[in-house]
């Protein structure tokens, strides 16, 4: 939430806090509950990819919370949160783009994984699984590392590059020196439109949900949707695996 104001982050917190009473609060509402313009409001869910508060009240009337006994409305709302990251990443999944992207593993002389703050974590797993099926593969989470060893990918290498919101400059500037070198790119993203996605020559889109709150100035921000790609890709790889064995 570092994008938002203090007077936007305050009314999030609020939206979140009220989360299921959302439906039944208008935005003059909810605008006096926080204490805040009717502009503040607007602001912070566009800032949050809604048009606006209508947009906003609707895409919560229409989620059904899970019906899971022994949790609080509060809870409830907070796993309906994951739940949505999780059924949208499947269904953003495009199978083309699985296939293309484990062909491209296959063939790879070379592995680099890209990746930074907590994307590390996704990474490191990933590292781990493709090494079991013997890849020559190495991950790089430092700015410096990365610019310094994207100049040697070249065509025979491939670089997978994990990146939440898909606009991080410490790993898109050295992925335009991958191109260069003619080196290939999937990234594992959860925005199609963004700067990474344009760079890459596949794309594994997950979903991001707009709904979670980030009570710190930090990224924090779950890394659901990046390790549900992870696991496809490589149950998908381990089963073409198997089948060129036949």
């Amino acid at each position: 939430m570092s994008n938002l104001t203090n007077a936007e982050r305050y009314t999030w917190e609020v939206i979140q806090e009220n989360y299921e009473k959302i439906p039944q609060i208008s935005i003059s509402e909810l605008a006096e509950l926080a204490h805040v313009s009717l502009s503040t409001v607007n602001r912070t869910v566009r800032k949050k990819g809604f048009a606006g508060y209508g947009e906003f009240r609707y895409s919560i009337r229409e989620k059904k919370l899970p019906e899971i006994s022994g949790f609080s409305t509060e809870v409830l709302s907070a796993i309906a949160k994951n739940e949505d990251e999780l059924l949208q990443t499947i269904n953003n999944i495009s199978a083309q783009e699985v296939e293309e992207a484990v062909k491209m593993v296959d063939e790879a002389k070379k592995i680099l994984i890209f990746a930074r703050g907590l994307t590390i974590n996704v990474a490191n797993e990933l590292l781990r699984k493709l090494q079991l099926f013997h890849k020559p593969v190495s991950l790089y989470d430092d700015p410096e590392q990365i610019t310094y060893y994207a100049q040697f990918a070249t065509a025979d290498k491939l670089v997978l590059a994990l990146s939440l919101s898909g606009e991080n400059p410490e790993i898109n500037i050295p992925l335009k020196t991958v191109r260069q070198q003619g080196g290939k790119i999937i990234a594992l993203t959860t925005d199609a439109e963004s700067e990474l996605t344009a760079l890459s020559d596949v794309s594994l889109i997950g979903y991001k949900s707009r709904l979670e709150v980030n009570y710190f100035d930090l990224d924090v921000h779950s890394r659901l949707p990046l390790f549900i790609l992870e696991r496809v890709l490589v149950d998908v790889y381990s089963i073409y695996q198997k089948e060129k064995e036949f």
